[in-house]
């Protein structure tokens, strides 16, 4: 117990809650079994005085403090209020079919198919229905290339 308080002094319903802790740790270490832990909590929960307390805890070992987990010790601080963080920018392929997101990829799907009925046809090649589909992708494309990153 903190040498502030004298033993002869009444305790309070956090302090008593404090030391029921204690018991709880030190019964869940292992370090008490469960009659010695029941009896001490029927104890702690009869006596009134400081001096009365401190036998209950004078044979375990000293209040553990809290510690941050692991996984959070090695974070960054969060920024003041008022200052945003920088972004990292990430590198994007430029390829068409990237710029072009996942119509770029209908597009290609669709100039495959027409290619394929022409060899189909023995080479007699349909007219070039993809060009619909090339077309806004063209201007998807062309607006993505004006945007900054």
């Amino acid at each position: 117990m903190p040498s502030q308080y004298q033993p002869h002094q009444r305790f309070t319903e956090a302090d008593r809650d404090k030391i029921a802790g204690r018991l709880r740790d030190a019964f869940a270490d292992g370090r008490l079994d469960q009659p010695e832990f029941s009896s001490r909590l029927d104890q702690l929960y009869a006596v009134q005085t400081y001096g009365e307390l401190e036998p209950l805890v004078r044979d375990l070992p000293p209040v553990r403090t809290y510690q941050t987990p692991a996984m959070v010790q090695n974070t960054t601080p969060a920024p003041a209020p008022g200052e945003f963080p920088e972004r990292q920018k990430q590198k994007q392929g430029k390829s068409l079919v990237a710029l072009g997101g996942g119509f770029g990829g209908i597009v290609l799907l669709n100039v495959v198919i027409w290619f394929v009925i022409g060899i189909g046809n023995g080479g007699h090649w349909p007219n070039f229905w993809p060009v619909w589909l090339l077309i806004p992708w063209a201007f998807i494309v062309l607006g993505q290339l004006g945007k900054r990153r």
